[in-house]
């Protein structure tokens, strides 16, 4: 894993549009595309050609980020079981028992067990409802072992650590009978369940004390997640580099690493090409990114700085670009970037947790539609490095045709 400073001096925003004249470009743009001048635009410090994504997997750790990625794919998204918990929190993918420890995902208290049951892979993703005088959230976490018999200590342990504080309670949850669920306020829950080679960890929470919903609650998200997991088998890890790491060469077309170390994000950990399902968890509006994928057809998604999805064709590329830039109600959309009149921009009033952004673009070609990132500066302004990725993304996209 790769890690690199963060540099947060922005330029100041340019808010003219300015559209290049036509002129032939590469690749071969569909009826409903703008003409775009590619060789008129400004992208700063990017080269504006594809580049080869080439991964430095040599350590066991790597190989493990592989499949958790794949395997953020059959993580249940939290509105699939309640559609108001959207607010998105930590996404997070493991690769041994002392890497599911931070301040957002599991307490240090955890690793133990993790480690002792020789914890592979994992993944989690947090959502809330966002509203803190009723609040709702839900946790979910699927954690991969070696065997059966590790997955069932393992769950056995997390339980029993969770116990410790002699106040709490048990839940029981009728039709899952085999999950170990705990409340100290029967507010907020907490359970461990055995699948396979699998821990499935639900963390729940109400916004008022009622045991009856919050079984139902965390009982409800255990069925669909064990359902979701019988929908996959496990890759063995010698087989993990068999797998295509670029297919149809998506990686290809995603804008890479900005070249001065400028990108909001810190550290490579999340690059890579996921299922549209195994995406909805970076999403800022899943339920409706879920219905814009399945509608546009999208099969496919590649995540470096830049995050190309593939519809089914230009149409589908729209539909998701209109499904992305669904603003909330404090956010600001941007003027477009110069020399690209389909692409949009938009301030966020909050700040993204994945990758620390609050602004971002959206740029159409074919039948990719990619977004491209940055962080306002301290005043609150988008630098221009926003609007030369947003062009360096789109001439990316026109060449590799």
């Amino acid at each position: 894993m790769r890690f690199r400073p963060v540099l947060t001096g922005l330029i100041a925003a340019t808010a003219a549009l300015s559209v290049g004249c036509a002129s032939t470009i590469a690749g071969t743009p569909q009826p409903g595309l703008a003409p775009v001048d590619v060789a008129a635009l400004k992208t700063g410090a990017y080269t504006p050609e594809p580049s080869a994504y080439d991964p430095d997997i040599t350590m066991i750790n790597e190989l493990r980020m592989v499949e958790a990625r794949r395997l953020l794919g059959y993580l249940v998204a939290q509105t699939e079981i309640d559609p108001e918990i959207s607010d998105a929190g930590p996404v997070d993918l493991f690769v041994n028992g002392d890497s599911i420890v931070s301040e957002t995902t599991f307490p240090e208290t955890y690793k133990a067990a993790a480690n002792e049951n020789n914890l592979l892979l994992g993944v989690y993703s947090s959502r809330t409802n966002g509203k803190l005088r009723e609040l709702k959230k839900l946790i979910i976490s699927v954690l991969r072992f070696p065997t059966d018999a590790e997955s069932r200590r393992a769950a056995e342990q997390f339980d029993q650590v969770t116990n410790e504080p002699r106040d709490r309670h048990p839940i029981p949850i009728p039709s899952q009978s085999d999950a170990k669920v705990s409340s100290r306020d029967d507010i907020t829950a907490i359970g461990f369940v055995a699948h396979g080679p699998y821990v499935i960890m639900v963390n729940a929470g109400l916004p008022t004390p009622d045991r009856d919903a919050l079984a139902t609650f965390v009982g409800t998200t255990i069925e669909r997640q064990k359902a979701r997991l019988d929908e996959t088998t496990p890759t063995p890890l010698d087989d993990v580099l068999d797998l295509p790491l670029d297919p149809d060469s998506i990686m290809w077309r995603a804008l890479p690493e900005a070249p001065d170390y400028s990108d909001p994000f810190i550290g490579d950990d999340d690059f890579g090409v996921y299922s549209p399902q195994g995406h909805l968890h970076y999403e800022r509006n899943p339920a409706e990114m879920s219905k814009a994928f399945d509608e546009a057809g999208v099969d496919l998604v590649a995540r470096r700085a830049g995050i190309v999805y593939r519809a089914r064709d230009l149409q589908g590329a729209f539909q998701v670009q209109t499904a992305l830039m669904q603003a909330g109600k404090n956010d600001e959309e941007l003027p477009v970037p110069p020399g690209l009149p389909d692409a949009r921009c938009l301030k966020l009033d909050t700040m993204m947790t994945s990758r620390l952004y609050d602004a971002f673009c959206t740029v159409v070609f074919g039948r990719y539609v990619a977004v491209v990132l940055a962080k306002a500066n301290m005043s609150g302004r988008v630098g221009e490095v926003l609007y030369q990725r947003a062009a360096a993304q789109y001439a990316i996209l026109a060449k590799s045709e």
